[in-house]
């Protein structure tokens, strides 16, 4: 282990100017970064594939995304038939009518819709708030070390954890929940017509998923494959047999078997984990202990 110096006055200066540099380099940096990239391995659309960035900082979210090689999935969308769908019994139709029916119910309240909406849309800002709130506090405590408080010690302690906690934890949370949405009708009826909405309830018949969640540094990665037989690309005589069993190998309804590989990762800002050279520092450039500042008062005096 490094040899710990005595405590020294300057030491303290020294702290607080890397503090403040680093709450500043922090905060002018990307906070939260998601990325997503998935790819067509088998099928009419492959070997499309789509890359998305999702970076969240101080004040905006930046998206970019691109797609490589999509002269193949251009072409199936054009022979798709997007109104291919698996037949459904009267009996879940009617229940999904009355689950329907019975969540249309307590929206007749206008007003409180619209105050539910408007706290939801404030998450995120709450989560940057919080972030803010941290680094402030963070270079407070350590300005707070040049006092002869005597808790000093802890209150810098307890603003570094609070820190992390509100990068870690708080504002991904609040992340989480903006794009939760409402759940009001309109968004409903966003979610099912979104592409891959409906692909294993009743655009695609003999599907077989896997996922795995796994972490990474400073985030968490989750790993996701599909495939099934895509009856938009079945003559309409043919899909209730296909719905019904597997196509034969080799068959003109084999060919609308498609596969999807995706990754989608979620990771703090880059930048974060300088935030981790504090502790060293602490140790390195020691603040004098309060027992330590009382005698050298008490023999000034």
């Amino acid at each position: 282990m490094l040899p710990r110096p005595p405590p020294h006055r300057a030491f303290g200066f020294i702290r607080l100017a890397v503090t403040a540099f680093l709450a500043v380099h922090v905060f002018i940096s990307a906070w939260l970064v998601a990325t997503a990239e998935g790819i067509y391995t088998e099928g009419r659309p492959s070997p499309t594939e789509a890359h998305s960035l999702i970076a969240i900082d101080k004040d905006q979210t930046f998206i970019d995304i691109e797609i490589k090689r999509a002269t193949a999935f251009f072409f199936y969308a054009l022979e798709r038939d997007g109104d291919a769908a698996v037949p459904v019994s009267d009996t879940s139709s009617s229940d999904q009518t009355n689950v329907d029916g019975e969540a249309e119910e307590p929206n007749e309240s206008g007003d409180t819709d619209e105050r539910g909406q408007d706290q939801e849309r404030e998450w995120l800002a709450f989560g940057r708030q919080s972030v803010k709130l941290g680094l402030v506090l963070l270079v407070l405590s350590e300005l707070l070390m040049l006092s002869s408080f005597r808790w000093r010690h802890h209150v810098r302690s307890l603003a570094f954890l609070s820190t992390l906690v509100a990068f870690s934890v708080v504002f991904p949370a609040c992340y989480m929940l903006e794009l939760s949405g409402g759940g009001g009708e309109e968004e409903d009826s966003t979610a099912t017509n979104t592409p891959g909405a409906n692909l294993e309830t009743v655009s695609f018949v003999h599907t077989n998923s896997s996922s795995d969640f796994s972490f990474i540094w400073l985030g968490v990665q989750l790993e996701a494959d599909f495939s099934g037989y895509d009856l938009g690309l079945v003559e309409p005589e043919n899909r209730t047999s296909v719905a019904q069993e597997v196509p034969v190998e080799g068959s003109k309804d084999s060919t609308s078997f498609i596969a999807f590989e995706s990754t989608f990762d979620i990771q703090l800002g880059k930048n974060l984990d300088s935030l981790l050279i504090l502790p060293f520092m602490w140790y390195l450039l020691p603040a004098s202990s309060i027992v330590q500042t009382k005698d050298s008062s008490t023999e000034e005096e």
